[in-house]
């Protein structure tokens, strides 16, 4: 005769085996940070003190300061020393602005302060005619002005060429990529012949993908037509 089969007892608490490891972490969590928050600063004082002497290196040249900002003064000049303009720049725009008053050539340019760069901005028609990257006179006449001024500065440039978005395709360019790139590389290359050292250039086309005014207007497109000379303090390159 078989035996009657009982059912399993189930445990209804199991959940409070849990609840016990969660409540003694908890505690333990706030054993810790009780502790560290009694810390003897004067131990702590001694111990980086006789550890800057070991090394003969001062790691904590701040005794007595967090590591984070405490006071809403600290913060502003934290963010003051972020967006701080390097001193060439600041007197690079200075000069520019001074020049294109003096140089009528100038009176076109735009000079834009971009965090740490500046950005000396003219319309396209001032410097090519439409769908070529042949240098017009007066942007010839533009270069040889800001030659000289750019190649006794510690700066790089980056000239930047720009469309606006309707297509081209000719024999010679294939899209406004290949249109803006050529008329970045013949500003680079004039800019060259005016002093500054081919290792202080750079040039990118960039074609109808960065605009600043929507396309969907002639007075926007015009804008979008552009050169830009980008300039930032030169970074010492690393030695091999």
């Amino acid at each position: 005769m078989r035996k009657k089969k009982h059912p399993e007892h189930v445990n209804h608490e199991r959940w409070l085996v849990s609840y016990a490891d969660f409540i003694t972490l908890l505690f333990a969590f706030f054993v810790v940070m009780f502790a560290v928050s009694q810390v003897d600063s004067k131990r702590v004082g001694r111990f980086t003190e006789a550890f800057s002497k070991a090394i003969g290196e001062d790691f904590f040249p701040d005794r007595g300061r967090g590591f984070l900002p405490s006071s809403d003064e600290e913060l502003r000049k934290l963010g003051d020393q972020e967006n701080k303009v390097p001193q060439e720049i600041s007197e690079l725009r200075e000069a520019l602005k001074t020049l294109s008053e003096s140089q009528e050539a100038l009176h076109g340019l735009q000079v834009i302060q971009r965090r740490n760069e500046l950005v000396l901005r003219l319309a396209d028609n001032i410097f090519f005619e439409s769908g070529d990257d042949s240098l017009l006179a007066p942007a010839v006449l533009i270069l040889h002005v800001l030659g000289p001024e750019l190649a006794s500065r510690n700066v790089d440039v980056r000239v930047e060429g720009h469309t606006d978005n309707r297509p081209i395709r000719t024999a010679r360019y294939r899209s406004n990529w290949d249109l803006s790139t050529a008329r970045a590389t013949a500003v680079l290359a004039k800019l060259a012949a005016e002093g500054i050292e081919p290792s202080r250039l750079s040039a990118a086309g960039y074609g109808e993908f960065r605009p600043i005014a929507p396309n969907a207007s002639e007075e926007g497109r015009k804008q979008n037509r552009r050169v830009d000379l980008v300039v930032a303090l030169r970074v010492p390159e690393e030695a091999p």
